[in-house]
C-alpha cells in the first residue's frame, strides 16, 4: 500500500513538472468598433525545458488560442454567434540562427534574432474582428472565452506520445472570460 502511494506521488510529480513554463493571459481589451468588436490581447507565452530544447533542434512549435463568444445563460443547442481558432507557428533555424514566427491565417512571417522577441510577437493580438452586432440579440449577456495552447497534435509523430505522456507539454492558459454587453 506504501508503495502503491509513493509510486502515485512520484508519477504526479513527473506529469505536473513544468519547470517554471507557463502561458497567461495577461491583458484583453474588447472594443465596440462601428459594426462589431474587435479583440487586443497579450499572451505570455513561457516554453518548458523540454519545448525550448525541442525548439532549439529544430521542431516546429504550433500554437492554437480558440476564441468563442457566447451567451452566459445559453442552452446546449444554441449555436455560438462567434466562434474561431488562431493557429501560429515558432521554428528555429540553425543556419541562419534566426526564429521564424508563421501566422498561419494568413501566411505572414516574420523573423527574430531572440527566442523571447519572437515569443512576445506570438504573444500580440491586435484589432481581430470578433463579433458583428448583428449576430447579438440586444439585452442580452455575452462574454468572450479564450484560451491558448501548445498544439501536441502538430508535433513530428515521433514525439508525440512523449508529449502525451511526459511532463512539461501541456501548456495552456485555461479558459478565461470576459463579458461583451451589446
Amino acid at each position: 500500500m506504501k508503495r502503491t502511494i509513493l509510486l502515485l506521488l512520484m508519477l504526479l510529480i513527473v506529469f505536473t513538472e513544468a519547470n517554471g513554463a507557463s502561458f497567461s493571459v495577461k491583458e484583453v481589451q474588447i472594443n465596440k468598433v462601428d459594426n462589431g468588436y474587435r479583440l487586443n490581447a497579450r499572451i505570455d507565452y513561457a516554453l518548458s525545458d523540454k519545448a525550448h530544447q525541442a525548439l532549439s533542434n529544430g521542431v516546429p512549435l504550433t500554437l492554437k488560442v480558440q476564441l468563442v463568444v457566447d451567451k452566459v445563460w445559453r442552452g446546449f443547442w444554441e449555436p455560438s454567434p462567434f466562434a474561431q481558432t488562431l493557429w501560429f507557428q515558432i521554428r528555429y533555424h540553425a543556419l541562419t540562427e534566426l526564429y521564424r514566427v508563421v501566422d498561419m491565417q494568413s501566411g505572414d512571417e516574420q523573423n527574430f534574432v531572440t527566442q523571447e522577441a519572437a515569443l512576445y510577437a506570438l504573444g500580440e493580438i491586435n484589432n481581430l474582428p470578433l463579433v458583428r452586432l448583428v449576430q447579438l440579440i440586444p439585452g442580452e449577456a455575452y462574454q468572450l472565452r479564450l484560451r491558448a495552447d501548445l498544439d501536441i497534435d502538430s508535433l513530428p509523430l515521433p514525439l508525440q506520445p512523449l508529449a502525451y505522456l511526459g511532463g512539461g507539454w501541456k501548456l495552456t492558459t485555461g479558459w478565461s472570460q470576459w463579458p461583451l454587453q451589446p
